[in-house]
């Protein structure tokens, strides 16, 4: 490649005209390019954002790893958790390791009824830090979540009595209020083919509520001390599992294999991955449906790219056939034309990349923005017309999505992968016009002008 084909493949962007405007055909190339990219990088951007997010909050509140009863136990739990962590903390890997209770009920507040998640969490009179941190509000005091613990006439209160935290999602939506009462309806003892299960109903007192920011957990689920849920469910010195958190989340798989080889054969050990393998997966399902049908722009692009050069050659018979004429090789007139195609890919993903980080960065302040000016015009017609009270529209419902806000996680390397694909689609789209261009002959060029 040359310096001429460089400079006449570069001017052949301009309109005929004006040399210092683009053309309106390669305007709209470039435009069509860098919507491609600046879509697919934020449209990504936020996938990967709530898939990490969504796992975040999980492991937040969840276990990384879950020790399950041993095969065959029919439903009696595990009993000798107590030697069982011993066992588990002599790990170099394992942070924490606390046995829990988790089952689902019915909560009943005033004329509300609804299905929740009961977990009963803490042994020696402890309540576990990766639980404590979440907890916002109790009796006492405001608690700034992640900064103070909560009092020890809390934690006593917690233990000796049938005490619960509840979600503050949960407590807003049925208004409850620290110091009353709520009734939660469980299955006692255990399954049996005689007898069965037992419904039990007891009484709660609400003494704090937490917030993890994941809206499943804010809404559903209801944390009471270990004797507490050991007693409701009538289990006995049982527990349903034992959750452990490690130093290194990116290591959960091969601690997991280390921990059937410390417990021997007989206990299920399962990675919070495995546990919401569902949710996990359907996010990259999507994720993949996305990035699949947001390429499809981009090659959608690479057409338009084809048209536009299949009328600049058109458009630039006499020019080419001129070139030809002064000894211009086919090869070079290909080149100049794969050029063009290689221009308007570089200038629409440059565009499309800064442009497309740039928002994914602040696309939960641009959400917002774009909230309020809805929420503000539509509040003044409302106001004007006297159309009644007007409710806020909120672009990114936390029921919906789970999670509050729009979390964006930008990764260098696909943002890198999509450029790269949009200048070579580009680059391709150019090569079919250009071949075109290079097989024109010159006399038939410029025997009318």
């Amino acid at each position: 490649m040359s310096l001429y084909e460089l400079l006449i493949g570069f001017r052949y962007l301009k309109s005929k005209k004006s040399q210092g405007i683009v053309s309106s055909n390669t305007l709209l190339s470039i435009i069509i390019v860098f919507l491609g990219v600046f879509i697919l990088i934020v449209v990504l951007s936020v996938m990967n954002g709530f898939q990490a997010a969504i796992k975040d909050k999980i492991l937040d509140v969840d276990s990384h790893i879950t020790v399950q009863p041993p095969y065959g136990s029919e439903g009696q739990g595990i009993r000798n958790y107590d030697q069982l962590v011993k066992k588990i903390k002599r790990s170099e890997s394992v942070r924490a390791a606390d046995p829990y209770i988790l089952s689902q009920g019915l909560f009943r507040f005033e004329s509300s009824i609804l299905p929740v998640m009961i977990r009963a969490i803490g042994v020696n009179g402890t309540i576990p830090r990766d639980v404590e941190k979440f907890i916002v509000k109790d009796e006492e005091q405001i608690i700034k979540s992640g900064k103070h613990r909560v009092s020890p006439k809390i934690a006593q209160k917690f233990f000796a009595t049938r005490s619960v935290f509840i979600g503050q999602e949960m407590a807003d939506s049925y208004n409850i209020l620290i110091g009353d009462y709520i009734e939660l309806i469980v299955p006692k003892g255990t399954l049996s083919v005689r007898t069965g299960i037992t419904p039990g109903m007891e009484q709660f007192r609400v003494i704090g509520m937490f917030k993890t920011g994941y809206y499943d957990f804010d809404t559903k689920l209801i944390i009471m001390s270990l004797p507490q849920g050991q007693r409701l469910f009538e289990i006995g010195d049982a527990v349903s599992a034992i959750g452990i958190r490690i130093r290194d989340v990116f290591k959960m798989d091969s601690v997991s294999d280390e921990m059937d080889a410390l417990l021997g054969y007989g206990y299920n050990t399962m990675t919070a991955e495995e546990k919401n393998g569902n949710l996990f997966y359907a996010l990259k399902l999507e994720k993949l449906i996305m990035m699949i049908i947001l390429f499809l722009v981009i090659i959608s692009a690479g057409f338009t790219i084809m048209g536009t050069l299949v009328m600049v050659v058109m458009e630039k018979r006499k020019a080419v056939g001129i070139l030809k004429s002064m000894g211009a090789r086919p090869n070079s007139i290909m080149v100049i034309f794969v050029l063009e195609g290689f221009f308007i890919g570089i200038i629409g993903a440059f565009l499309g990349v800064v442009f497309g980080i740039a928002a994914a960065l602040n696309l939960d302040a641009i959400i917002r923005w774009v909230e309020n000016v809805i929420n503000s015009i539509a509040g003044g017609i409302y106001a004007l017309f006297n159309m009644g009270l007007y409710e806020k529209i909120n672009l990114v419902p936390s029921h919906v999505y789970y999670i509050e806000g729009i979390p964006t996680e930008v990764n260098p390397e696909l943002v890198v992968f999509i450029a790269i694909i949009a200048v070579f689609l580009c680059t391709v789209a150019a090569i079919l016009p250009a071949w075109s261009a290079s097989r024109l002959q010159p006399v038939e060029t410029i025997r009318y002008e």
